[in-house]
C-alpha cells in the first residue's frame, strides 16, 4: 500500500473510535496511566459537533480538529466507525452526503499516514468478509466446517441432506433493524422442517455449515505476535450450545487455554495474510479434540474475557501502541 511518509519525533497514539466503545476507554485509560501521549476521535462527532481541517502538502500542521493542530501519530488505532444520528431538520439524501463525505474526509486524512497501524483500514475490510475467511483459511490450512453460502433453497437441501446436521448464520451482521426495533441474529440449528420454508431464503445468501460437535467454543485474541485463548464452557448451558452469545447466564465458564503450536501458527499466518495486528477468532474445539475455523473479527470485543480471566488483553494492547516511534 502506498503511504505518505510523515517525520514523526515522538510518541504518539491516534485514536479512532466511538463514544459507545469501552474497550477504547479501557485502553485510553491505560496509555494515561503510563503518560503516553495520545488524541482519541470519536468518529459519531463529526461532522456535526466537531470540524476538521486536512492539508495534505502540510507536514506540521496536517490535521487540525476544531481549530487545534493533532501531533503526527507514531501509532493509529482504528478501531470503530460510527454515523451520527440526523438531525431532525435534515433531509434524508442531505444526510446520506455528509456522511459519505465526512467519511471520506476523516479517514482520506489519515490513510496516507507511516505510522503503526492497528490495524490499516483497508486491511480491516477485506478481513471483515466471512466468505474470504473461510476461503483463506482453508488454504492456509486451518480446519473449518463443511460450507455453503447459498440462497438457493434447492442448494440448501442439498447441503442438509449432505451435512447430516446444519446450522445456519448471516454472511454479514447478526443485526438488523424493523419498524425501529433492534433484532440480533445468532447461529440456529437447521431442522428437517425448516427445509418446508424455504421460499425467503432467496432473499438473503446465508452460511450453512456441518454442526460439529463441541467440547468447547474458544475466543482467540491477538495483539502484535502475543495470543491469548480461553476456552467457552458453551455445552454447559443448553441455551448456548449452538452460539455461546446466545445464553443470559453471565457466569457461563470460562477457562485460559494453551493452544497447540501448529494452530497457534496457522492463526499468525492468517493475520499475516490478511495484514491485521489485532483479530479476535472464534474457534470450536470439537468433542475428538480438533480445533476448528469459524471466523475472525478484525475488531472485536475483548473485555469480559479479560474481566473473567484477567489474561492482559488490553495492557497488549497499550503495550502495542505505546511502542517507540518508527525511525
Amino acid at each position: 500500500m502506498s503511504q505518505k511518509p510523515r517525520t514523526m519525533n515522538s510518541a504518539h497514539v491516534l485514536i479512532l473510535s466511538t463514544r459507545a466503545d469501552v474497550a477504547t476507554d479501557d485502553v485510553v485509560r491505560r496509555l494515561a496511566g503510563r503518560g503516553v501521549a495520545h488524541t482519541r476521535l470519536n468518529t459519531e462527532d463529526f461532522p456535526f459537533s466537531r470540524s476538521l481541517a486536512y492539508q495534505p502538502e502540510n507536514s506540521t500542521d496536517w490535521l487540525t480538529c476544531d481549530g487545534e493542530p493533532l501531533a503526527i501519530p507514531s501509532s493509529v488505532w482504528y478501531r470503530r466507525l460510527r454515523s451520527p444520528s440526523r438531525p431532525k431538520e435534515m433531509d434524508d439524501g442531505v444526510y446520506e452526503f455528509c456522511l459519505q463525505e465526512n467519511r471520506a474526509a476523516v479517514l482520506g486524512s489519515v490513510l496516507g499516514l507511516s505510522s503503526q497501524w492497528m490495524s490499516y483500514p483497508a486491511a480491516v475490510w477485506k478481513s471483515e468478509f466471512k466468505p474470504f475467511q473461510l476461503s483463506l483459511a482453508s488454504q492456509i490450512g486451518l480446519p473449518i466446517p463443511p460450507t455453503i453460502i447459498t440462497n438457493e433453497p434447492a442448494a440448501i437441501r442439498r447441503a442438509f441432506a449432505q451435512f447430516g446436521s446444519m446450522i445456519a448464520k448471516p454472511t454479514k451482521s447478526g443485526y438488523f433493524t424493523r419498524n425501529g426495533q433492534a433484532f440480533s441474529i445468532f447461529t440456529s440449528r437447521v431442522l428437517e422442517q425448516h427445509l418446508e420454508e424455504l421460499d425467503s431464503a432467496k432473499w438473503s445468501p446465508t452460511i450453512y455449515q456441518g454442526l460439529i460437535p463441541k467440547r468447547f467454543d474458544v475466543r482467540v485474541t491477538i495483539v502484535g505476535r502475543r495470543v491469548f485463548a480461553a476456552a467457552i464452557d458453551s455445552q454447559s448451558d443448553p441455551s448456548a450450545t449452538i452460539d455461546w452469545r446466545h445464553t443470559t447466564n453471565p457466569h457461563l465458564p470460562h477457562l485460559r487455554i494453551d493452544l497447540p503450536d501448529r494452530i497457534v501458527t496457522l492463526l499468525m499466518k492468517m493475520m499475516d495474510s490478511l495484514g491485521l495486528t489485532f483479530g479476535a477468532i472464534d474457534l470450536i474445539q470439537s468433542t475428538d479434540g480438533e480445533y476448528v475455523f469459524l471466523e475472525i473479527n478484525p475488531n472485536g470485543q475483548w473485555l469480559w474475557i479479560d474481566d473473567m480471566l484477567n489474561l492482559g488483553i488490553s495492557d497488549a494492547v497499550a503495550d502495542w501502541l505505546a511502542q517507540p516511534p518508527l525511525s
